[in-house]
């Protein structure tokens, strides 16, 4: 199978008006792919942390369905991640976790998120809703189909995030000088103050 099949091209956006957002994907015409469904994601890892210190994610994450996927470390290239991503769908979570534990793989972190799904002009857009925010990724085959999707949407490209979520988390925590543990909407509460300490600001 080629390496493209497998490849992820996004960008990320933080969002302060979600009805906005919503307004403008129904106004050119989005089609919602998945409705809006809360999401539980596992990250995986070994004692020394051999994943993370490579920039590599093996997660397991339940939403409507069940799913075991690997990232590799990418790069970033004008704002727009690039990384290989292998996903497959799973019917057993508590096996799953077996295999992982018997091959030296534990849960270190977990987190929690709202996700809709888009499609327009053959990018997918999803719509997450965070214990700490309200963002967009956008993912399509190249860098121009991401701005070009980002201009429709009214967000500024200079504004774009280069962290995943959890490493948006990370430096929260330590700015607010508590600990990472399992990111939740029961347990965080986020705002956007929070946010603009960590130089991430509203693109729309």
């Amino acid at each position: 199978m080629s390496e493209e099949i497998n490849q992820e091209i996004e960008v990320k956006f933080y969002v302060k008006n979600i009805q906005n957002i919503r307004l403008r994907l129904n106004q050119f015409g989005a089609r919602i792919t998945k409705p809006r469904i809360f999401e539980i994601n596992y990250r995986y890892d070994t004692a020394e942390h051999s994943l993370s210190n490579e920039s590599k994610v093996l997660r397991v994450r339940q939403d409507s369905k069940k799913w075991l996927t690997y990232k590799g470390p990418g790069e970033i290239i004008g704002g727009v991640r690039i990384r290989q991503e292998i996903e497959i769908s799973i019917s057993d979570i508590e096996k799953t976790q077996l295999i992982l534990q018997a091959l030296g793989y534990q849960v270190y972190q977990s987190y929690e998120k709202f996700r809709t799904v888009y499609i327009l002009n053959h990018s997918q857009i999803m719509l997450d809703e965070l214990p700490f925010g309200i963002f967009i990724e956008i993912e399509s085959s190249d860098a121009k189909s991401l701005k070009l999707c980002a201009n429709i949407l009214g967000l500024s490209w200079k504004l774009n995030i280069e962290d995943n979520y959890l490493g948006i988390y990370k430096k929260l925590c330590s700015t607010l000088n508590i600990s990472d543990g399992d990111l939740t909407f029961k347990k965080f509460v986020g705002s956007p103050e929070m946010l603009q300490r960590i130089n991430i600001f509203p693109a729309d």
